[in-house]
């Protein structure tokens, strides 16, 4: 009796067992129902030198959490603002040159506008002599005057004449002057604008060398030293941005079906196997990551090899805190139904 109850214990024991690893294969080893294919992701973005200079200061160091807008780095700003000096005064000097302008326009105005008034008078005088001439010298031939009056006519018309000649050229002198006036009070406002975006950049540049967080998150692979010579666009740090991290899982095509989008899933990290997480799929990659690949393949040949495409898929935690303070980006993970 004995051994038929041993017997039967034994058998519900291997019955058991049985279930037991036939539960684990198709919960856990089923390729249809997990993925290890997956790893967590977050935003890891870029601190960069937006402007040159020496490095002065450096007030973070690897793995320090850092706030946005956190002070990272001081670079000196002597030069900077030795050239800003610079700046400042060629801008007053363009500035008195630019008034010179104003001024000269106004003279070479009033200028031309005598010119122009004294064309008016010398034709009334030539036209006065010219008459006084024409008149005289009939008289001359006639005897009526003397040869010294007419000779004083004929001088006084042809020097009238000459004097109408020099105002029209005074007049076009004053209008080329004017002209040219006009031109220099260009150039000078076209220098101004010049400088002040000079300055402006010096000024941007100035607090461009202060370099601030752009994110909240943990500073990794600092990549200066004191003293050290940095270039614009240089990077110096890489931050981890800090509240926003999910998981990139990707899944067999086979297995799309199975994991669709909103669904929840068990999430599994390598660096705590006995701990799990919970998320919702979010998002299903718009094409297989194959498609993306420096090569990608070309199944129009003779020699074509059917292959299983993997799938790219976006899951967000359900508990971000807990997620963010325990996971890291780059941690293994398996994603299970």
């Amino acid at each position: 009796m004995k051994t038929v109850i041993r017997n039967i214990f034994i058998l519900l024991l291997i019955a058991a067992t049985l279930a037991i690893v036939y539960w684990l294969i198709i919960n856990y080893y089923d390729d249809k129902n997990r993925t290890d294919d997956a790893q967590v992701d977050a935003n890891i973005v870029p601190a960069l030198a937006r402007t040159e200079g020496f490095v002065d200061s450096i007030y973070v160091d690897d793995d320090q959490y850092v706030h946005a807008n956190d002070i990272l780095v001081q670079l000196d700003t002597t030069d900077l603002n030795l050239q800003l000096k610079q700046a400042l005064v060629a801008l007053a000097i363009s500035k008195t040159n630019l008034q010179r302008s104003q001024v000269g326009i106004q003279v070479a105005g009033l200028e031309k506008k005598i010119a122009t008034q004294g064309i008016g008078t010398y034709k009334a005088s030539l036209e006065s002599s010219e008459s006084n001439y024409e008149r005289n010298k009939i008289l001359q031939e006639k005897g009526v005057i003397s040869m010294q009056q007419f000779e004083f006519s004929e001088e006084t018309y042809k020097k009238d004449t000459i004097a109408l000649v020099s105002a029209y050229d005074r007049q076009t002198q004053s209008v080329a002057k004017l002209e040219d006036t006009k031109k220099q009070l260009e150039l000078a406002q076209m220098n101004i604008a010049a400088q002040m975006s000079e300055i402006e950049i010096l000024r941007q540049n100035i607090q461009y060398a202060t370099i601030i967080a752009p994110v909240s998150g943990h500073v990794s692979k600092r990549k200066i030293q004191k003293g050290q010579m940095v270039h614009k666009g240089a990077q110096l740090f890489s931050i981890v941005q800090s509240g926003d991290m999910w998981v990139t899982a990707n899944f067999k095509e086979t297995q799309i079906a199975t994991f669709p989008i909103g669904k929840r899933v068990k999430i599994t990290a390598d660096t705590y196997p006995d701990d799990f997480f919970y998320g919702i799929i979010e998002s299903i990659g718009g094409a297989t990551g194959s498609k993306f690949a420096l090569l990608p393949p070309d199944n129009a040949t003779g020699n074509y090899v059917k292959v299983i495409q993997r799938v790219p898929v976006k899951i967000r935690f359900e508990d971000t805190a807990r997620a963010n303070k325990l996971l890291r980006p780059g941690f293994s993970v398996v994603v299970t139904q």
